[in-house]
Parts: C-alpha cells; structure tokens; sequence
C-alpha cells in the first residue's frame, strides 16, 4: 500500500467527505412517514420531523411546483388549512406545519413563548431544506411567518396574509392607558388571560379559545367532529399552555417581550422594503384586519394586491376555503410563481 496517499490533504478530504454524506443521509432520516392519513376529513399523510428534540407534524403534498408553506395561529392547527389544500396542490408543494405544542406536534417542557415559537419554525424550515417559499399565514403564524422572513428573505418568493398582525404602527411596550377592567371586548379578554391566576383558570379549566371564541369567530357551524378536531390536541390541563402564552405575547399590560418588540419592528421594515409579491386576503367585517390596516398594507408595501374574499370574522378558512384556495391559485399564476 502505497503510504503516501495517506497524506494530511487526502485524509482532510476523506473526511469531509464523511461528515458531508453524514450530514445528508441525517437531513433524510430525520422526516418520519407515519403512512396514516390525518383524519377523515384531512385525507393526507401525517408526517413528522425532529426538531430540537421535539416532533413537529406537518403535511406535505410533494409535487413538482414551487413551495407554499401554510402556518396557523391561535388555538388551529394544520387542520385549519384542510379545505383549502385542495385548490393549490396541483400546481404547488403545499405543506401545512403545526407549531410546536399545536395540533400533532409534541409540547416539550418550554415556555411557548413568541422567541421559542420561533426556533422551532425556522429549525423546521432548516430540516426540510425548504427554499424559494410562498407563506401563506394566519393569525400569529402572520407574526412568525413575516418574522422569519425579515430573517431570511433570500428564501422567500412571495406572502400571502390574511387576518393576521399588520404593523400600522411601532410597538412600544408600556402599560395601557385604559384600566384592564374598563377594556372593552377583546382587548378585555386580552387583559383577563393576561392576569395571573384568571388566565390560567379560562384555559387550563375553561377551555375558553376553543369552546368559545373558536366557534363565534366564524360564521359557518363547526360540526361536532370537526370540534373535536379543534378540541384533541388541548385534551386537558396544562397541555393547554401554548394556548395561555400567546395572548399573553400582545403585550396588553405593558409587558411585551423584548423579542416580540424588535421583531414585530424589524418585520415591519421588511414588509415596506421587500419587492416580493404580496396578498392580502380582506373579510368583512373581519377581527384584525379593519379598513385603517388595510390602508398601511395599499400605502407601504410595494408589490401587494389586496382582494375582498367576502363575510366573515376571523377563521376565515371555515368560512371560505374555495374562495381562499383559488384566490392565492389565481394570484401565483399571475406573478409566475
């Protein structure tokens, strides 16, 4: 055997080679196929990938077309986007995530803050190796997702937003002007979650996101399977927290994290900076998206269309998933995505 092959160059370049074929084979092994639809209703393929320890659940229609990434919000989960799949999946990669904590994902022992939410995604996103990425988001997936893209915007090709965060204005963090018991609807609601001991009684003991608000934010009558589709993964007790922390996450009573601050500040210089193209899906009369937001999205971003989908309140794709669906369809062809 010839010894001089066994030089400090070759055997660099041997292991590198190692560490990289390591490095693939680990990328693949990590993405579990269940083999096992999620629902009846949800005729996909639960799948899972390990993320700091934890597995996230996720479907993915594979396909040939450009990614489009589906992330919910407060209390959904994948479920939510379920009717409206169908009218991407032809020409796209649809995958739909749940947050860590949410639906078929694990709920590790952390404090489900914003900050922690948002390790897990962009982790998430890292081991599916996901590039050139439609964000079609919702509700504090809205926050996440334009967060994320703030972060990394060489890999994102277009956002689509409906009923979600919509930075009119910098966040400051200080306490309301308005007594929490003078609040009126939901910023009431807000401050009550947001007080010891009360928010954790409404949770935890009432289940108040799901029994409540979930079915009188929507026009359309949940059946009562598709209420226990919302209801399973929040069973009971503490597993309910993810749900307890992001109300708690506006900051109501002055305590914003710093982390929600900087981020909701620097995603709204993205979003009047970027080019991408951008939709904004409106409802009337809508929760979070009245005609003041609407007007900062026409006025500040520089590629966006703005389309009125029709009645509804906040769950909009209970409401409208077809209209959804074909709408950002529609969109994505005509911008060549």
């Amino acid at each position: 055997m010839n010894k001089k092959l066994f030089t400090k160059p070759f055997v660099f370049i041997l292991t590198t080679m190692f560490l990289l074929s390591a490095c693939n084979n680990s990328k693949t092994s990590k993405i579990e196929h269940s083999g096992i639809q999620v629902r009846s209703d949800f005729p996909y393929e639960s799948m899972f990938v390990e993320v700091n320890g934890a597995k996230m659940h996720f479907v993915d229609t594979g396909g040939k077309g450009t990614p489009i990434l589906m992330i919910h919000g407060q209390p959904t989960w994948s479920y939510l986007w379920r009717n409206v799949i169908p009218h991407l999946e032809n020409n796209h990669r649809v995958i739909a995530v749940d947050l860590i904590g949410f639906g078929k994902s694990d709920k590790p022992n952390i404090n489900y803050t914003i900050e922690e939410h948002a390790v897990y995604l962009e982790a998430f996103i890292q081991a599916l190796d996901l590039k050139d990425l439609t964000l079609v988001v919702h509700d504090w997936g809205g926050f996440l997702g334009f967060d994320y893209a703030a972060k990394h915007p060489s890999r994102i090709k277009a956002l689509a937003f409906m009923e979600t965060v919509i930075p009119d204005k910098p966040l400051i963090n200080k306490k309301p002007e308005i007594a929490p018991e003078n609040m009126k609807g939901f910023a009431k609601i807000l401050a009550m979650l947001s007080t010891k001991g009360v928010g954790e009684k409404m949770i935890y003991e009432d289940n108040m996101f799901i029994e409540q608000i979930l079915p009188s934010a929507m026009l359309h009558k949940l059946s009562d399977d598709e209420m226990d589709a919302y209801r399973e993964p929040f069973d009971k007790g503490k597993n309910r927290l993810p749900m307890l922390q992001f109300p708690r996450e506006v900051g109501i009573l002055g305590n914003a994290s710093d982390y929600v601050i900087k981020a909701r500040n620097d995603f709204t210089q993205y979003l009047i900076s970027t080019h991408v193209p951008a939709l904004l899906l409106t409802f009337s009369p809508g929760a979070l998206v009245n005609q003041e937001k609407i007007d900062w999205v026409k006025n500040n971003m520089k590629n966006v269309s703005v389309k009125h989908i029709g009645k509804a309140i906040h769950f909009v794709q209970e409401d409208h998933p077809e209209a959804i669906g074909s709408t950002i369809a529609q969109w994505l062809k005509s911008e060549n995505l």
